[in-house]
């Protein structure tokens, strides 16, 4: 029996890993990328918004000199085409839990999008994964990835 490929929520700090090779977790973030697009063991899904917080990535890397311009560049066509499919999330709910844990709209879309899922959501967003990991077992430290050898 074959088993079909599990949902996962990636935030756009994991997905910037995937072009900023210098960085901690390249290799966890790399994993996970792996298993979504070669090993084909989970589906990587994330919130509408996640496409600007990619280009905001992009640009402030740009800026602060950790890309160059052909390298941002690249990195934005690989948005255009990474595949992670993207979700409309209910503003209410967005709403409502980043009252409930005291996060930005942001964070709590992406944690909406994981409850309405039922998955996991892998983040490289420490401050995020801190403020809410005694609240919520869906949000998941990319550091413990398990990296490929």
């Amino acid at each position: 029996m074959v088993s079909l490929p599990r949902p996962v929520v990636v935030d756009a700090s994991v997905a910037l890993k995937w072009q900023l090779l210098d960085e901690p977790y390249v290799r966890q973030a790399n994993a996970l990328r792996r298993d979504w697009r070669v090993r084909n063991v989970i589906v990587a899904m994330a919130p509408q918004l996640f496409a600007y917080e990619m280009v905001n990535g992009i640009v402030s890397a740009l800026r602060q000199r950790r890309l160059n311009l052909s390298q941002a560049t690249q990195a934005l066509d690989m948005l255009t085409t990474v595949g992670v499919e993207l979700r409309e999330v209910a503003p209410q709910r967005v709403f409502a839990l980043a009252l409930e844990h005291r996060l930005s709209a942001y964070d709590a879309a992406y944690l909406a999008l994981a409850q309405a899922e039922g998955c996991e959501l892998w983040t490289c967003d420490k401050p995020f994964y801190d403020s809410i990991k005694g609240a919520s077992t869906l949000v998941r430290w990319i550091g413990e990835y398990p990296a490929a050898g």
